[in-house]
């Protein structure tokens, strides 16, 4: 692991309220500092990620090279805290679903990253399907209700169990409250969408996820090369 910064959670959270507001851009083209880089390689790099609430059985794996978990009895979704806190950032990590997962619940499981969580599970998010070749660009309220602002099928931008896939959500707030969501799979930006009730979210947490609609039992995959920016002031 390597941080742009020697307190990479004070910095991260300073910038981002600091600079949000006055530096917002509005397109999806927004220039973006890196201010934390994880490549969860080591021990001691996957040891700074940590399951956060709304908390399921879930259990961590060893793996060389990525972060793994499964996800266990009555698990829908396993979220694992990244150590950026903010609310202008963007995060971006390579998610895989393993092959290994039972097919009824491969079917559905997807992969996410998670803006501006809080503790009851509110958030910015965006997933991919890779059984189903879909991503999903939605806000989750703190009662739970979902809105999506995309999910459709991507072809070839969305790779199949067991392939990895590159994961981008940007979540920047204006002046006026209108926050700009942009996300990219593999390069590709698939999903861009303005919430007008941008400020409603008072989470600030960053996540990783494995899940499902329903139960995702059984669910096990990885992720790695993490990666948190905010908005580039130049």
């Amino acid at each position: 692991m390597r941080s742009l910064t020697k307190n990479p959670l004070l910095r991260a959270i300073v910038a981002a309220v600091s600079l949000g507001a006055v530096l917002f851009a509005a397109n999806a083209a927004a220039s973006t500092i890196t201010i934390y880089k994880n490549d969860l390689d080591t021990t001691d790099s996957r040891a700074e990620i940590h399951q956060m609430a709304p908390r399921a059985n879930c259990e961590r794996g060893g793996s060389p090279n990525a972060f793994r978990f499964q996800l266990g009895k009555k698990a829908r979704e396993c979220f694992y805290k990244v150590p950026m806190a903010g609310k202008n950032l963007q995060v971006t990590a390579i998610a895989r679903i393993f092959k290994s997962t039972p097919p009824k619940v491969l079917r559905r499981a997807y992969a996410g990253v998670s803006l501006r969580q809080n503790n009851d599970g509110s958030r910015y998010q965006l997933v991919v399907w890779p059984s189903t070749r879909r991503y999903g660009l939605r806000k989750v309220q703190p009662n739970g209700q979902i809105i999506n602002f995309g999910s459709r099928k991507a072809g070839r931008k969305v790779k199949g169990p067991g392939k990895a896939n590159r994961l981008t959500l940007r979540a920047f707030t204006g002046q006026k409250g209108n926050t700009q969501l942009v996300g990219f799979v593999n390069g590709h930006k698939v999903a861009a969408a303005r919430d007008d009730q941008g400020t409603s979210l008072v989470g600030q947490d960053t996540s990783i996820s494995i899940g499902a609609k329903q139960s995702a039992r059984g669910a096990i995959g990885s992720f790695a090369d993490i990666r948190v920016a905010i908005p580039d002031p130049y």
